[in-house]
């Protein structure tokens, strides 16, 4: 009976939503609020199950005085302070964020947004290292991604249109260059005739793409966003969703009962 009940409860709910889903009509058309509703209630108690869990993690810490258990009495300590803070401008003031409240001027404004802010700071450092290591012009895709990367990132910051040209001047030097230092190492006569060729082509289109990237920067980057951007996404987006579909299905026929554990 442990795993009959759960099993039912999960194969009737689930079929009554999917026919929620496809039939609008009464009883039926009320039961996806009616499930809404008992969703909010129960993502509740799974939020006092995990303070529960972390607390009783942190705990065990500091009972076994292991090496990380300053930070886990911090933790602790943090938590009560800020829940009894919360619940007395929530008595006094109605609510604990309201304009006068001593939890919102203080708390939320001068601790959790400073907090907040420097954890989105770190977050920019680690995406600035892994768009250099993802940006590395190593082969065709790579490079592809670099200059699409270039070409959006200057489309939509400010100043970018006039930067474009520099950029894209600055870069073809460097690959007229690259391409020069390459021909003169190599052996056979034809691939020095073309890393040659493509040091001149290189030099030659640095003013026509100059003016080009100019005038119609901000189009260039609006269609690299909707057309090939837009079709890798939406094809990901069908694979996740198919994904998440059969999923569902597993749960609802008690294929997968892995939540069961």
């Amino acid at each position: 009976m442990k795993k009959e009940v759960p099993l039912a409860i999960t194969f009737i709910s689930g079929f009554l939503l999917i026919v929620a889903l496809f039939i609008p009509h009464e009883p039926f058309g009320s039961l996806q609020e009616r499930f809404n509703d008992w969703y909010i209630i129960v993502s509740g108690f799974t939020l006092i199950l995990g303070v529960d869990s972390l607390i009783l993690y942190h705990w065990r810490k500091i009972k076994r005085k292991e090496k990380e258990a300053p930070y886990s009495i911090i933790l602790i300590s943090t938590f009560v302070i800020v829940l009894a803070w919360g619940i007395y401008s929530g008595v006094k003031y109605g609510n604990p964020f309201a304009p006068a409240s001593s939890f919102l001027r203080y708390f939320y404004t001068y601790m959790f947004v400073p907090l907040q802010a420097t954890m989105f700071s770190l977050l920019a450092f680690f995406i600035a290292s892994a768009a250099y290591r993802a940006f590395r012009a190593r082969g065709l895709n790579a490079t592809l991604l670099l200059i699409s990367a270039g070409i959006v990132m200057l489309g939509r910051v400010p100043k970018g249109e006039e930067a474009a040209p520099y950029f894209i001047g600055i870069t073809l030097i460097l690959l007229a260059i690259v391409s020069v230092l390459e021909g003169v190492s190599r052996v056979e006569v034809y691939e020095k005739i073309i890393f040659f060729g493509l040091a001149v082509v290189s030099i030659i289109a640095i003013f026509p793409a100059a003016w080009f990237l100019k005038f119609n920067l901000p189009r260039l980057a609006d269609w690299v966003m909707n057309v090939p951007q837009l079709g890798a996404k939406r094809g990901l987006f069908i694979g996740i969703w198919l994904g998440a579909i059969a999923m569902a299905i597993r749960i609802i026929l008690g294929i997968e009962r892995t939540y069961l554990k």
